[in-house]
């Protein structure tokens, strides 16, 4: 497969898992003319997307539209899809609901929601993870800091906040996705040719696993929500 220059910029930019679940989600999301990504980066999901027009949301630069913590600057049911891939593991437990409930309210056909899937081993594997980072960088990692602080989504806080008529899918395992971090940290912060040539052969050469599950085990990495307006 031939890739297009962004496609090979993300491929070899960003993580294994990154590319994955973008993979996921324009699969998910089918030939769309409009998306909206909640909490995406300008441009990411769009080289995914050819020929579709994705707006990158955020409360923050970097994005295509700033928008206010406490709800989107649209009308109800007018974006045809409506995304956000790893954000509601950043937004506080309190403010979850009125977030997804803001996705489902904006959405006229398809809402696709990612997350890492919170399991009491990937809770502990999550602590493991930032002592290892702290250990080695002697800094917190931002994100892990704030998935520690927030929790990682429950099953069962999902289903509260989205109620009836959402489908579950599951991908990966944890343990597969932090030693694929790891690496990309060595390869970073311990530079050596040996370490990021290793990484970087490894990367270009990853085969993306994009396969979903109906069941999670307690070593799912993220899961998958779909809500579709049309069927509702």
């Amino acid at each position: 497969m031939i890739l297009a220059p962004p496609l090979l910029q993300n491929r070899l930019l960003t993580a294994a898992d990154t590319w994955e679940r973008h993979l996921v989600v324009a699969a998910l999301a089918g030939a769309p003319r409009q998306v909206v990504d909640v909490g995406g980066l300008p441009g990411q999901l769009r080289s995914f997307l050819p020929g579709t027009a994705v707006l990158a949301a955020n409360i923050e630069p970097p994005a295509d539209l700033l928008v206010p913590e406490d709800g989107l600057p649209f009308k109800d049911g007018t974006i045809e899809v409506v995304t956000s891939l790893d954000a509601l593991e950043h937004v506080p437990p309190a403010a979850r609901a009125n977030f997804i409930a803001e996705l489902v309210r904006v959405t006229a056909r398809r809402l696709i929601l990612c997350c890492p899937y919170g399991t009491p081993e990937h809770a502990a594997a999550e602590l493991e993870i930032a002592a290892w980072y702290r250990e080695l960088t002697g800094e917190e990692h931002p994100w892990l800091i704030e998935h520690l602080e927030n929790g990682l989504p429950t099953q069962a806080e999902l289903e509260g906040c989205f109620g009836p008529g959402a489908t579950y899918r599951y991908h990966g395992d944890f343990r597969v996705t932090n030693e694929q971090f790891k690496a990309i940290v060595e390869a970073r912060r311990r530079p050596r040719p040996s370490t990021a040539w290793r990484f970087a052969s490894q990367r270009v050469t990853h085969t993306p696993d994009t396969r979903l599950t109906d069941a999670p085990t307690p070593y799912t990495n993220r899961v998958f929500v779909i809500v579709d307006k049309a069927a509702s």
